[in-house]
């Protein structure tokens, strides 16, 4: 079977903008596509979503080395996290003597040596990469502990797709278009699950996203949280899924997308 679409186009992104591949001609615009490509880094995003005056998660904690970080101290609900890494094998999210993502009883004077263990795994940290703590949202919907993704891919400056992902139980995830209608089959990296009514503030979360991509003018994916109050923004993903697992028609939605609305940089 030949490699889809989208894969080929994620590892030609990954390519350009992170290992020097067919540089821009405009210098210009090359050292826009670096800047743009580094707001995967934690760090980074923080800094431009607060120029931008995105609503963000509070920051308890940045640490060089876990051994700096006084877990025990930090409140009862807290992500900790690295700022830069392959996958979420270093996200942990604690809530009282809890690690949620693995249900792990995690007693606060051991939160440390939890994270000591979990950030030296392969993959969990990337190398030089700050560790983050920052407070756990809570979703719009208390009977989710784990508070769902909601992730906005968008191209030419809007919002196209949403992905929401639940990691309460096993992952299951649903896509919707921006009208908020399911699609039956789009990625095969989880389970599907069922679809859900539109989400409360969701007018926020669809224009919080248009600003993000008129002002960065690249397809990328766009991940927040919904709690009572409002959308909190998380993090940028530039390289989604590392273009794996998409299904014909998510490949074809993606690759439209990216066809109809050319990243600027």
């Amino acid at each position: 079977m030949a490699e889809a679409r989208f894969k080929q186009r994620m590892d030609a992104r990954l390519a350009r903008w992170y290992h020097g591949a067919d540089p821009h001609p405009d210098p210009v615009l090359q050292s826009r596509r670096r800047e743009i490509a580094q707001l995967v880094n934690k760090t980074a995003m923080r800094a431009y979503a607060t120029r931008m005056k995105l609503p963000l998660p509070e920051r308890y904690a940045e640490v060089s080395d876990i051994a700096w970080l006084d877990a025990a101290a930090l409140p009862d609900r807290v992500v900790i996290k690295p700022d830069n890494a392959a996958n979420a094998e270093g996200v942990m999210l604690f809530d009282g003597d809890r690690e949620l993502l693995r249900g792990a009883p995690v007693p606060r004077a051991e939160r440390r040596a939890f994270a000591a263990r979990r950030l030296a795994k392969p993959l969990a940290r990337a190398p030089g990469a700050r560790i983050l703590a920052e407070a756990l949202i809570a979703d719009y919907d208390p009977a989710y502990p784990i508070p769902r993704d909601f992730k906005v891919y968008v191209a030419g400056g809007a919002p196209h797709v949403i992905q929401m992902v639940d990691r309460n139980g096993p992952t299951r995830h649903r896509f919707y278009d921006r009208d908020w209608r399911p699609y039956d089959d789009f990625q095969t990296s989880n389970a599907a699950a069922d679809p859900i009514p539109r989400p409360p503030h969701f007018a926020a979360l669809m224009d919080l996203a248009t600003r993000i991509a008129g002002d960065i003018g690249v397809f990328m994916r766009l991940d927040f949280y919904i709690a009572a109050e409002g959308v909190v923004f998380g993090e940028f993903t530039s390289y989604p899924n590392a273009g794996k697992n998409f299904t014909e028609t998510g490949d074809a939605v993606l690759c439209a997308l990216m066809d109809r609305f050319p990243d600027a940089v």
